[in-house]
């Protein structure tokens, strides 16, 4: 009975969103629905668990909001544009440390919001004309503002991944951050060299530089309050946790959007959040269905039927299976294969440190985003910089997607051993 309920959810959402083209979302919804009602529970218990499913992920559906509405400011008043100009000003005579720049710049916006898009369609449209000009091709930048994009998505302090993977098993989001860094940082770095430092190399930095002064941009201090007051916010609790309370995500988002208005070019702020807030929308519906989804499996019994069957096979069957298939079901929907799957692994995976593997599996799973049909972001990126086609910028970052699977695998095998160096 397990299995075809399995299979049914499988084909239920996969018929939805390919045939059926529903939003991710509402497939999640409705396959959760299906679902309670193939196991025969028509009654008002499935009423109260899909209520409770829903409201799964507010506080992380909060954070989304106001980080979106955050980057959506900032890009009004002149912050983004400024930081940018500044920092290759500072930097971009060395084609090293300009290529590191620009990869912690793309990184910055889908590190804030969770969303690799919110990197792509703000600092990525920045500097895709700045990676053309030191002599890449146009598929070579394409690839590079994916890949930190990418990374973004999966570095701290928002991981979407990580806290839906956590929520279905009540790991709290607490602790990640340290270990998100020193997996994604290291790793966006090396790709963004192994893509483009040999073309850097061969650039006229200093043009590059001269044309960047010449830019009017906004400036000042108070123009960079709300950035130093985030910093002093998120990471003040967590070095003085006796003299600093911690005011969470949402609120210190709030705090920040709010200094930003003060600052720098003039905007509606009612026109510019509603922008922010249709934007991070389709994310939050998906969270929406994902915790519907996953409070009707456990209602009818399927995680734990899941979890069970994983723990009977071989680990070197497990670690092929998250290889494999976490990837690749993120061709419809990274968010969906970390709820589908990445929580049944992480249920499986209970005997080592939670933090490392779901950190691990957070890796291995936003490499989905280069999956066809969907992959998202190469798709997205290909239209911002003209290229034709968005499979030309999936194919430089093969090794780069293979190898970031093979170390998250190295991390989840080599967990308590990494738990007790860097935790």
């Amino acid at each position: 009975m397990e299995l075809l309920l399995v299979l049914l959810m499988l084909a239920s959402f996969l018929g939805l969103v390919m045939w059926g083209k529903l939003p991710v979302g509402i497939a999640l919804a409705v396959t959760s629905v299906v679902l309670a009602v193939a196991a025969g529970h028509i009654n008002l218990e499935l009423f109260e668990h899909v209520v409770n499913g829903m409201f799964g992920y507010l506080d992380v559906s909060l954070v989304l909001i106001t980080a979106m509405i955050f980057m959506k400011v900032i890009e009004e008043n002149g912050l983004l544009q400024s930081l940018t100009r500044d920092l290759i000003i500072r930097f971009g005579r060395s084609p090293l440390t300009l290529l590191i720049v620009i990869t912690l710049l793309i990184m910055f916006p889908g590190a804030i919001t969770g969303s690799c898009s919110a990197s792509v369609l703000s600092t990525g449209i920045l500097l895709a004309p700045v990676l053309m000009q030191l002599n890449m091709p146009r598929h070579i930048a394409g690839a590079i503002i994916t890949m930190a994009s990418v990374y973004g998505m999966i570095a701290p302090p928002v991981n979407i991944i990580v806290m839906i993977i956590g929520a279905g098993m009540d790991v709290p989001y607490i602790g990640f951050n340290s270990v998100l860094l020193m997996i994604t940082l290291p790793l966006a770095i090396i790709t963004t060299l192994y893509l483009g430092y040999s073309y850097a190399k061969t650039a006229n930095l200093e043009t590059i530089v001269e044309n960047y002064k010449k830019e009017k941009t906004e400036s000042g201090l108070l123009l960079y309050l709300p950035l130093l007051v985030m910093l002093v916010l998120m990471v003040g609790p967590k070095a003085f946790p006796e003299a600093i309370p911690d005011p969470g995500l949402p609120l210190t988002f709030c705090v920040v959007t709010v200094l930003a208005c003060f600052s720098g070019k003039k905007f509606s702020l009612p026109t510019v959040a509603k922008a922010g807030i249709t934007e991070i929308l389709p994310i939050v519906s998906l969270l929406i269905g994902v915790g519907m989804l996953i409070e009707v499996m456990t209602l009818i019994g399927l995680r734990g039927y899941i979890v069970v069957n994983m723990l009977s096979i071989p680990s070197y069957l497990m670690l092929l299976g998250m290889a494999v298939f976490l990837p690749a079901f993120g061709g419809i929907s990274v968010f969906g294969s970390a709820s589908v799957l990445g929580v049944p692994f992480a249920l499986a995976l209970l005997g080592s440190n939670q933090i490392i593997t779901i950190s691990a599996l957070s890796l291995i799973t936003g490499m989905g985003s280069f999956t066809p049909p969907v992959a998202l972001t190469p798709v997205v990126t290909a239209q911002i910089i003209g290229e034709s086609n968005y499979m030309n910028i999936i194919r430089p970052c093969l090794a780069p997607v293979i190898a970031a699977i093979i170390i998250g695998l190295l991390i989840i095998q080599f967990a308590e051993p990494i738990a007790k160096i860097i935790l």
